[in-house]
């Protein structure tokens, strides 16, 4: 069997391969859960009894605090003195979800609740790494739970059809997303291989169609013998590589038994669709390619005429691999741009939580901080939006503490208005509005999510049977998630932690709309701004370091945690902005992980169309060749001419790729944020230039790898004139 024809029940048996294998291991990952509720039941029992609550443990591996979402642990009590009194037990499940090693034994934790910040040391570590929602991740004694002041809930037993649901992590979801659009690419990569594959087949063999025609062979017979072999092709192809994809199925689970107890599930649903897409198109391209082949003359066969090289379907498969590979970046990268924090948000913002500190504890921190060039109070209150709308999403892991959750809005008040960048408004009018009536400023995204301009009214429920309006004096484009989100901003005062967006008011305004009595009510978080040289010269986690430890310092020190846990006392960090930005899931590359590198095998697979398309580019062009020869050419010289033809094809994939699968994930990016709960964003269209451009690179240094040799081949194999 030719060259050409190997490479295409090989490029279509690795690309099925791939589609089944992924399909399959997802199908194999869900299939677990059930067993995996099973095992999670019996290595951590929670007691008939038990009393459960959330707290926000402050962990810092390495001294660094950790960015994005915070840790969020369910303790659970249990009888008995199997854990110290003082000493909490805590699963890898806890730091699992965050890809994080869990402390030592001995090591005391910092936990912050809804009334106080909490030292607990470590007593034992459970040996389970599967977190899993609304499930106890950590344990202590009924004497520890009785010292911690918090409102302690009931367990309500669960049986493992309950717990089942909640095995799926965000990088699965994730990977679901993805599925589509990788199972496609896949898909066309090998279909545009096979089609590559027989166009120049029936190319190479026109002289022989015609000696076929000429001995008697109707057109009709070619099309049934030529569309026999690519049938032939594609089928051998797609069960090489059905079958090898349940060996390597069957080998990835044999290597994996503690996560994959109930063994494999193979998706024979994507054998039967990769088989059924491949066939139908493969013969398609068969016809495509007789249209010309047919034309042949029968007494074309006693000419010289020599087949045409055809560089059009190797382009086009180079480009669905490279394309599919560039959609998953853009698709990755566009999903998460709107959670990258604004340039515009201060440089810092610091939580001093749970109770806070009066405002005349912060006035002691003016001009106590290096290089810190403004410091000023920020106060947040959550209150439900009017007409009431009820929140879908889940507020907490164990489900909304105060009855059901609304879309809410978050209010930010603050003596000091950041320069925001303005859509509608100026900063100008809407910092003096702020001071002078009910009067707010929103983000462009909650403007886009609820149809509101400059001058329109937001009404409230202040929770005391009373509504108040806010005026829009201003709208700005703001992206804010993973600040407030760390920072601990949203979900205080029992509400949940999903919000629609901040609203920026001033002191007066939010005063007036808190329902809780004014000596309750203290400064919990702070922003501030550094000094440009200061930042500059200690970089951004050094200089959050410090800054935090002279707050701690100027407020009592200890962190604020008193020795005694039944005495409110807080637990103080710092948020930097771009320290957020850099430990988020905010790149494509971080949020995709291997979803990346699966297309981008397919562009290793089809670099394979380059042999069969040197080999007829040879054959097309054997007189010009031995004419090169003739007048001093040497082969080296030759090769290199066949090695730039393979390099100019390779390099119109990857343009052509490039800007389709541009185009594919920023529109495969909006059908995902369609099916997710993040209500309001912008339709964002992000490209990771760095990413795409290390790909390409590879791309080129794939289609070298085979074109290289090939060529080399080639020319070992040809006479020169007269030899």
């Amino acid at each position: 069997m030719r060259a050409r024809h190997v490479c295409a029940v090989a490029g279509v048996a690795i690309a099925a391969g791939l589609v089944v294998f992924v399909n399959s291991l997802a199908k194999t990952n869900s299939f677990q859960s059930l067993v995996l509720a099973e095992a999670l039941l019996a290595s951590s029992p929670v007691e008939s009894g038990a009393k459960t609550a959330m707290l926000s443990p402050d962990y810092r591996p390495g001294g660094i605090p950790l960015q994005g979402p915070p840790l969020r642990a369910l303790v659970a009590t249990r009888e008995g003195d199997t854990i110290p009194e003082g000493g909490i037990v805590v699963s890898r499940a806890l730091f699992a979800q965050r890809r994080l090693q869990p402390p030592r034994v001995g090591e005391e934790m910092v936990f912050s609740g809804r009334r106080a910040a909490y030292r607990l040391k470590v007593a034992g570590i459970l040996d389970w790494n599967r977190p899993v929602r609304g499930y106890p991740n950590a344990f202590v004694s009924t004497a520890t739970a009785a010292s911690i002041g918090e409102a302690w809930s009931e367990w309500h037993a669960k049986n493992a059809t309950d717990l089942a649901e909640g095995f799926a992590s965000d990088a699965q979801r994730n990977f679901s997303r993805a599925q589509p659009l990788m199972f496609w690419a896949a898909l066309f990569a090998a279909l545009a291989l096979v089609a590559n594959s027989i166009l120049l087949s029936i190319e190479a063999k026109r002289r022989e169609i015609a000696m076929l025609r000429t001995l008697g062979l109707t057109r009709l017979g070619v099309v049934a013998k030529t569309c026999k072999a690519a049938l032939l092709q594609t089928l051998a192809g797609v069960a090489i590589g059905g079958a090898a994809a349940y060996v390597a199925v069957v080998a990835y689970v044999v290597s994996c038994k503690e996560l994959f107890p109930a063994g494999m599930a193979f998706s024979w649903r994507s054998f039967i669709v990769a088989a059924g897409c491949a066939v139908p198109v493969a013969l398609a391209a068969t016809l495509a390619g007789l249209r010309a082949a047919l034309a042949v003359k029968p007494l074309e066969a006693a000419s010289r005429r020599v087949a045409q090289a055809r560089h059009l379907p190797t382009l086009a498969a180079f480009a669905f691999g490279f394309g599919a590979f560039v959609a998953v970046e853009v698709w990755g990268a566009s999903l998460m741009h709107s959670f990258v924090p604004s340039r515009e948000w201060p440089d810092a913002i610091v939580s001093i939580l749970p109770a806070g500190v009066s405002s005349f504890e912060i006035e002691k921190l003016q001009g106590k901080l290096e290089g810190v060039a403004r410091i000023h109070e920020l106060s947040p209150l959550q209150l439900d939006l009017l007409p009431k709308e009820e929140l879908k999403s889940k507020g907490s892991p164990d489900g909304p503490v105060r009855g059901k959750a609304y879309r809410n809005a978050l209010l930010l008040a603050s003596d000091w208005l950041p320069s925001f960048r303005f859509v509608a408004g100026d900063w100008e009018s809407a910092e003096r509005l702020l001071r002078t009536g009910d009067n707010c400023i929103i983000t462009e995204m909650m403007a886009r999510a609820r149809k509101l301009k400059l001058g329109d009214e937001i009404s409230l429920d202040c929770t005391r049977g009373l509504t108040n309006a806010l005026k829009v004096v201003g709208i700005v484009d703001l992206n804010w998630h993973l600040v407030t989100s760390r920072a601990l901003v949203r979900g205080l005062n029992r509400m949940p932690v999903d919000t629609d967006g901040p609203l920026f008011v001033g002191f007066d305004t939010l005063e007036a709309m808190d329902a809780r009595p004014a000596p309750m009510v203290n400064m919990t978080h702070l922003w501030l701004e550094y000094e440009p040289g200061f930042l500059a010269s200690n970089g951004v986690f050094a200089a959050g370091r410090k800054t935090e430890a002279a707050i701690v310092n100027a407020l009592g020190g200890a962190d604020l945690l008193s020795e005694d846990r039944q005495v409110r006392g807080n637990s103080v960090q710092l948020h930097a902005r771009d320290e957020i930005a850099d430990g988020t899931l905010a790149h494509g590359d971080d949020l995709i992980g291997e979803m990346a590198r699966v297309p981008y095998i397919f562009l290793a697979v089809v670099s394979l169309a380059f042999v069969p398309m040197l080999v007829a580019s040879a054959d097309a062009r054997r007189r010009q060749f031995l004419v090169l020869r003739a007048i001093g050419a040497t082969r080296a010289h030759i090769a290199r001419l066949l090695v730039r033809e393979a390099l100019a094809v390779a390099a119109g994939g990857v343009i052509v790729g490039g800007l389709c699968g541009a185009l594919a994930g920023w529109l495969f990016t909006a059908v995902t944020r369609a099916t997710m709960a993040n209500w309001g964003l912008p339709p964002a269209f992000a490209v990771p230039y760095g990413a795409i451009v290390r790909g390409a690179l590879g791309a080129v240094a794939f289609a070298l790898v085979i074109a290289v040799p090939t060529s080399i081949r080639l020319m070992r194999g040809r006479p020169a004139a007269g030899e």
